[in-house]
């Protein structure tokens, strides 16, 4: 308890020291008739080299208090989102539709691509750099499902949900993507739904994309006892800073973000 109690502090000042060098922005917009979708936006203070929409995992429900400024997540792409802008992203990390409870098993919804389809023109209005759908657990159905129809540039899909009784990302249209793809997975993840070994089926169901990569990180802390939980291996605990930047090379080198 005390080692973990230990990792989480130094992942908080980590995350602190990150914001002291972007910007973090809660807000909400209209995207359907009587329906809005709030969301975090961090912003690089050095310049913005790419862009990126981070989708949660579980229900979807991150717990944005847009007037308060808060979030009730601690999902790894959640407390990771400044890592990105670090590194030089603008990230948009939505909560759910107000009109929907949850997407555990409705992440294929049509009007959820339209909520995310404002998020990606509320990208296009700031910059023209690459757009990237990032999807941790769950979150990577998300992106599954709705990339191939959305103007984005790049997918990436970590901690992958692939078996199960409920929706995989197997559900989704892998096979009609056709941008960069980047899989990051640990190879120590316990969760039934997300084993290491369902990494070789996504690359493999990614027929039509460019350019494909395989990131496996094997270091980090056990965290608790949900092994599908976030302060788990399989929410990249301890190795965040590590997971981020890595990914970020490869996002930036594979369709440029100079």
């Amino acid at each position: 308890m005390k080692k973990l109690s230990t990792t989480l502090c130094l992942t908080v000042a980590l995350l602190i020291n990150c914001h002291s060098v972007v910007s973090e922005e809660y807000k909400t917009i209209s995207t359907r008739e009587d329906v809005t979708i709030s969301f975090i936006k961090n912003t690089p203070s050095n310049g913005i080299r790419a862009a990126a929409i981070l989708f949660a995992g579980g229900d979807g429900d991150i717990g944005i208090d847009v007037e308060n400024k808060t979030v009730g997540s601690d999902n790894f792409l959640v407390r990771s989102r400044s890592l990105f802008s670090k590194n030089g992203f603008l990230t948009l990390t939505p909560d759910l539709p107000s009109d929907m409870d949850g997407v555990k098993n409705d992440r294929g919804n049509t009007d959820y691509r339209t909520d995310i389809s404002f998020l990606v023109k509320k990208i296009r209005k700031q910059t023209s750099k690459p757009i990237w759908l990032v999807g941790t657990s769950r979150g990577s159905i998300t992106v599954s499902y709705h990339a191939a129809a959305l103007d984005i540039q790049g997918v990436a899909l970590t901690a992958t949900v692939t078996s199960g009784n409920h929706d995989t990302v197997f559900g989704g249209y892998l096979e009609k993507i056709k941008v960069p793809a980047l899989i990051v997975h640990h190879e120590n993840d316990q969760c039934v739904s997300s084993p290491a070994g369902g990494v070789k089926e996504i690359m493999g169901a990614l027929i039509h994309s460019p350019k494909k990569k395989l990131l496996l990180f094997r270091e980090g802390e056990s965290g608790g006892s949900n092994d599908c939980g976030p302060i788990s291996p399989h929410g990249f605990l301890g190795i965040e800073n590590k997971v981020i930047g890595t990914m970020s090379d490869w996002m930036f080198k594979s369709i440029g973000g100079n």
